[in-house]
């Protein structure tokens, strides 16, 4: 069963990931460039400030379970080439979908409903940002 620290270090984590994302997005919406640029231009920074929210959660409970937020990102790869900045941010995308599903039980086990409605809203921002991505690289 999940205790308290576990969903704790589990929420840093989950906002490292939306952080991170924020970082990427900013950046390669600057760099990108081709047929693709504008429009990976125009998505990226759009999700970049809902990544963001998402990640102000995740720290706001992290501290209301008695935690601190812990930053730690990773280094953050840039793309000229729009296609390839999509394929990557669409496998950040769909791994984070897997995370949260994790996490949701996570949720569950520890007996937190509106951390569990939460994610759960999480998720479904996670899948839409997917499916814009998946549609531009058509």
């Amino acid at each position: 069963m999940a205790t308290t620290d576990d969903l704790i270090a589990g929420l840093n984590d989950d906002m490292n990931l939306e952080l991170g994302t924020v970082i990427r997005y900013t950046a390669n919406a600057c760099t990108v460039k081709g047929l693709l640029g504008h429009e990976a231009r125009q998505l990226f920074l759009e999700e970049a400030a809902e990544e963001l929210k998402h990640a102000q959660f995740f720290a706001d409970k992290v501290v209301a379970l008695g935690g601190t937020p812990k930053v730690e990102l990773e280094e953050v790869p840039l793309f000229t080439d729009a296609k390839q900045a999509l394929e990557h941010e669409l496998q950040h995308e769909l791994n984070a979908v897997n995370i949260y599903r994790g996490r949701i039980e996570q949720a569950d086990a520890a007996g937190e409903i509106g951390l569990r409605v939460r994610l759960e809203e999480i998720l479904a921002d996670e899948q839409d940002h997917a499916e814009a991505i998946q549609r531009l690289l058509r």
